[in-house]
């Protein structure tokens, strides 16, 4: 197992060089919106990495789709960054990622190109909503780069097959893997407009996404944070917002649309058939025809649950009539267009930031507050408090200034620190999936007993001290998948009672 727990502190930062995949547990806490483990993933993507990535996954997330209820959650998170490698092996990843149901990450200052790109597309949640199941969840932060290109040789690989095998059954190999890959990116649910983008790269360039119509054309997404802290102008965000139902609408890529709504807002556009008044755009009163697109006037009241629509004009009861629309939940589900099935639609748990944002502009550069919102939702400090004093025995395996994995024979200890969010993230975490013996929380400090659906002990405790923060889980993992042992279970409470952090300690 301890092959499994290599140091993973660094993130790929630019260079395209040939390192072989570490595959790694982080943390039990990824972030605030989602308070689950964190799994990162780096360098080349080589043939095994599916089996390496199962045996982290089943050691260490123990909470599968039981704990996932009605508002949506995934199991993890893992964070990628590599130049890429094994096509096959990338598109495996991404099928491992959905069937249990991992989110996918790329942070800031990390690439994710080719076959990591495909791998990446995989990231996904679980609802047991009715008519939900199974959902996207793959996320890109500003300064991050995922990008595509269409399978290919190597010059020497390339004049070797061809020398081998001839030109007629070498093209036939190139179909067969262009083929692949378009049926791929449907399964995964790009827009067909960027497939020409990634068909058209050469073996040294890439379809990068970067501006938020490239997160459009994906069906990737910014990580949860408030509407507002991405917004700076509404009417103009509402216009941006247009623009992408216009490219649903048409079929289109955004970009191409980007100077096609050329008229100045209005507060009035007209009265909507159930929504009241509507501002916006209107470009035309042709009959029969979409002329505008605006907001509602409820939901512009609201701190950003948006309802946004392209109109249809005036019929006879000189009513607006709604077309391709956009509903954006600070809580819940955000959605654009059409569709039920919820992997084959625009949808995503939580506010669909992103299309408030100019067409063909990285994100990166606008330097929005919503950059510094996703840094703190992930307890992010400029000088994290220091680790708990823990239980002498302890083995240290893998440290970084913020988080630390121990263990004692097959009883794990994952201890993170960082802001008072971190402890209050936790402390409101669901408890759906997992039975308690002992729950209890004050101001000052949190602990939690219990077992997993399979039988896995644990305990989960944490304290705060004015801003600082530290949570600790300690759970019992065998690789054979074998019961703890009473001594195993004694061990949980020795650690806890050997933690301090700050002089705070646990009444024991």
């Amino acid at each position: 197992m301890l092959k499994y727990l290599l140091a993973a502190t660094l993130y790929f930062a630019g260079a395209l060089t040939a390192n072989a995949a570490v595959i790694s547990i982080v943390s039990m806490q990824y972030s605030a919106a989602q308070p689950i483990p964190h799994i990162h993933y780096e360098g080349d993507t080589v043939t095994g990495d599916v089996e390496t990535l199962r045996g982290i996954y089943e050691s260490f997330v123990k909470c599968r789709i039981e704990c996932l209820g009605p508002d949506g959650a995934s199991t993890a998170v893992l964070t990628m960054s590599g130049p890429g490698g094994a096509y096959s092996e990338g598109l495996a990843l991404a099928d491992f990622l959905r069937q249990n149901h991992i989110a996918t990450v790329v942070e800031r200052g990390a690439v994710c190109y080719s076959a990591c790109a495909f791998a990446f597309l995989g990231g996904s949640g679980y609802s047991s909503q009715q008519g939900m199941g199974t959902y996207i969840d793959r996320q890109i932060e500003p300064g991050g780069i995922v990008g595509f290109h269409a399978p290919y040789r190597d010059e020497a690989s390339f004049l070797q097959a061809l020398e081998e095998r001839g030109p007629g059954e070498l093209m036939g190999e190139s179909r067969d893997s262009l083929s692949i890959m378009v049926r791929e990116l449907v399964k995964w649910n790009v827009d067909p407009e960027i497939l020409s983008y990634m068909v058209g790269m050469g073996p040294n360039q890439t379809y990068d996404v970067v501006a938020a119509d490239d997160y459009y054309l994906i069906r990737a997404a910014l990580p949860p944070t408030p509407a507002r802290a991405w917004i700076t102008d509404l009417p103009e965000a509402v216009k941006n917002v247009c623009l992408r139902l216009l490219a649903i609408d048409s079929r289109s890529d955004p970009l191409t649309l980007k100077n096609i709504i050329d008229v100045p807002w209005q507060d009035d556009i007209g009265t909507t058939e159930f929504s009241g008044t509507a501002s916006g755009y209107h470009w035309n009163d042709n009959v029969l025809d979409i002329g505008g697109c605006g907001i509602t006037a409820e939901s512009m009241a609201t701190d950003g649950d948006y309802e946004i629509s392209l109109f249809w004009n005036p019929g006879l009861d000189g009513k607006i009539a709604g077309g391709t629309s956009f509903f954006n939940r600070l809580q819940g589900w955000s959605s654009a267009g059409p569709g039920r099935n919820p992997l084959k639609r625009i949808l995503q748990k939580g506010p669909m930031n992103h299309y408030f944002l100019p067409v063909g502009v990285p994100i990166d550069s606008l330097d929005l507050p919503g950059e510094v919102a996703i840094l703190d939702n992930r307890f992010v400090t400029i000088l994290p408090p220091l680790m708990p004093v823990m239980d002498s025995e302890l083995e240290v395996v893998v440290t970084t200034a913020s988080s630390r994995i121990s263990h004692i024979g097959n009883v794990w200890v994952f201890e993170q620190t960082g802001p008072k969010l971190l402890f209050q993230s936790a402390v409101a975490a669901p408890g759906t999936g997992v039975t308690y013996s002992n729950d209890a929380a004050s101001e000052a400090g949190f602990i939690r007993d219990g077992v997993y659906a399979d039988g896995t002990p644990f305990t989960w405790f944490g304290f705060a001290s004015g801003d600082a923060a530290a949570v600790v889980r300690v759970i019992v993992s065998h690789a054979d998948g074998s019961p703890a042992t009473a001594e195993e279970t004694a061990l949980l409470r020795r650690i806890q009672c050997a933690a301090d952090f700050q002089g705070l300690r646990l009444g024991c």
